[in-house]
């Protein structure tokens, strides 16, 4: 990827999280990004097509992230407890704004990319959770994989709603009481 793409994906990341897919035009992310209207197009034929490669980098990025810091545990408990550790130092950012898959599925409805990618991103998740739930001999894993993501999510809306630096440990709060009630087999 060139740095002038690279320059305009990163742009209309930041742009897209804070401010959401419609509310941000492609005359200001070229004007923020400082390439030519031509450059822009060179790379990204329409906003539809930049909305999915966003989508597409974010998603990279953030699976990067978390199976790096889930490399530095083996217990499969504290690998769980690191996911919700990655939310709270996420939650803890300055440019923390919700979720953009979330948004996504909001604003983009009849976006087929940007629900495909929001979709595999969640099941994404899930999956690494139901692998660790696994390891740990939960009975019925994949059903509680699913509740904690949801609690996950839950945990992202109230964080952006209340900014109250409480979202990620009353969610674990949870998490850890239904695994003490797990049935391990």
């Amino acid at each position: 990827m060139s740095k002038k793409q690279k320059d305009i994906l990163y742009k209309a990341i930041e742009l897209f999280n804070q401010f959401g897919y419609a509310s941000v035009g492609i005359d200001r992310i070229i004007s923020e990004s400082k390439v030519a209207k031509m450059t822009f197009y060179k790379y990204f034929p329409s906003k539809d097509n930049l909305i999915t490669e966003c989508l597409i980098e974010r998603d990279r990025l953030i699976r990067e992230s978390i199976l790096s810091s889930l490399e530095e545990n083996k217990d499969p408990y504290f690998k769980l407890k690191m996911i919700f550790d990655w939310f709270e130092k996420w939650f803890n950012q300055d440019d923390f704004h919700g979720c953009m898959f979330i948004k996504a599925l909001d604003e983009l409805p009849h976006h087929p990319d940007s629900q495909a990618i929001s979709k595999g991103h969640k099941q994404w998740l899930t999956d690494t959770i139901e692998q660790l739930l696994e390891e740990m001999n939960v009975v019925d894993n994949h059903k509680l994989a699913i509740q904690i993501r949801l609690l996950l999510d839950g945990a992202i809306i109230h964080e952006q709603l209340f900014k109250d630096r409480q979202a990620i440990t009353l969610a674990w709060d949870v998490v850890a009481a239904m695994l003490s009630h797990a049935t391990i087999s």
